[in-house]
């Protein structure tokens, strides 16, 4: 923001503090201001808000809220931009703390309705498997976000944090963020697109060129950002980028369905172990069969995995 926001963000506060009035004063007041008051105004360090220096303070500083606008040409510093961030209180830290924690515990139910309707599936005398594939896909995405909001409880709770929000970074930040938020749901849509299997071969690498200067583009800004916040603790909406520093999008496509695959051989395994147990024929058979098509798969996915090494 600039400094002439601040002061007017200052005026409106009714919890201002002492201090913060009188750098804004320094950084602001023309030298006759500064001749006449600004030794007064140092000569206390704490006073209340009801005390002369600073019912004067506040005063001299609504004078020069309003000789800015009338005179901005003898203000030149008025439109400097400066970097505010933003502290929270210890209780109002461990609030969104507390809240981040209620989001978890909601998601750890909804982890576990998700695993025993997988299971149920997988029990069942149909073939399921694309279903089962659905629930394992939104399983995954819960599963990171969970990951994703212990990380930010853990951050919370370390001693100190500072919060930064979008509100409190400067114009030039706040473009860069919004340019990341610009880019997540044209990131999510080229993955669908590329998870199409009627796109060409040609199509495909085009997709996964995007994918790659996308990515690249949103690290190259969270930097910027993180370089902004330096040494603070950064809690924004937007989740950081979690792949690899050189995103080599098929690989990361056929990693992340290896690990399906895997996941999904287990499970079957389980359920032809309880179909047998149980008496269920059926149910084993479906097992099987679903066993056989997941092995399959990822004995093809890791020879290209292999050959590609």
């Amino acid at each position: 923001m600039t400094r002439h926001e601040q002061l007017i963000n200052y005026l409106a506060n009714r919890q201002r503090k002492y201090a913060d009035g009188l750098e804004i004063f320094e950084a602001l007041a023309p030298k006759s201001y500064l001749d006449k008051y600004l030794s007064y105004f140092k000569s206390v360090t704490e006073p209340s808000q009801f005390d002369q220096h600073f019912t004067m303070l506040i005063n001299k500083l609504t004078d020069i809220e309003r000789n800015i606008k009338t005179s901005p040409a003898n203000y030149s510093r008025a439109s400097e931009e400066i970097i505010v961030t933003q502290v929270l209180a210890t209780d109002k830290v461990k609030a969104l703390a507390d809240d981040k924690q209620d989001t978890i515990d909601n998601l750890r139910a909804e982890i576990v309705d998700l695993e025993e309707t997988i299971s149920d599936l997988e029990d069942s005398d149909e073939d399921k498997s694309a279903e089962i594939e659905s629930l394992q896909d939104i399983l995954e995405e819960k599963e990171a976000l969970l990951k994703t909001l212990r990380d930010e409880v853990e951050q919370l709770n370390k001693p100190g944090v500072k919060v930064i929000t979008e509100a409190t970074l400067p114009p030039a930040m706040q473009v860069i963020y919004k340019r990341i938020k610009d880019i997540t749901p044209l990131y999510a849509s080229l993955h669908a697109d590329l998870s199409s299997e009627t796109i060409s071969d040609d199509d495909r690498k085009k997709i996964a060129d995007n994918l790659c200067k996308l990515d690249d583009e949103r690290r190259s800004l969270w930097r910027k950002i993180d370089s902004y916040a330096e040494g603070v603790d950064v809690e924004l909406e937007e989740k950081r980028p979690d792949y690899s520093d050189n995103p080599v999008v098929v690989g990361y496509e056929i990693a992340r369905r290896i690990k399906r695959l895997k996941n999904n051989i287990v499970n079957s395994q389980n359920s032809v172990k309880r179909a047998e147990e149980e008496g269920k024929e059926v149910v084993r058979q479906n097992a099987l069969a679903r066993l056989e098509k997941y092995q399959i798969e990822l004995a093809e996915l890791e020879k290209v995995i292999s050959q590609s090494e």
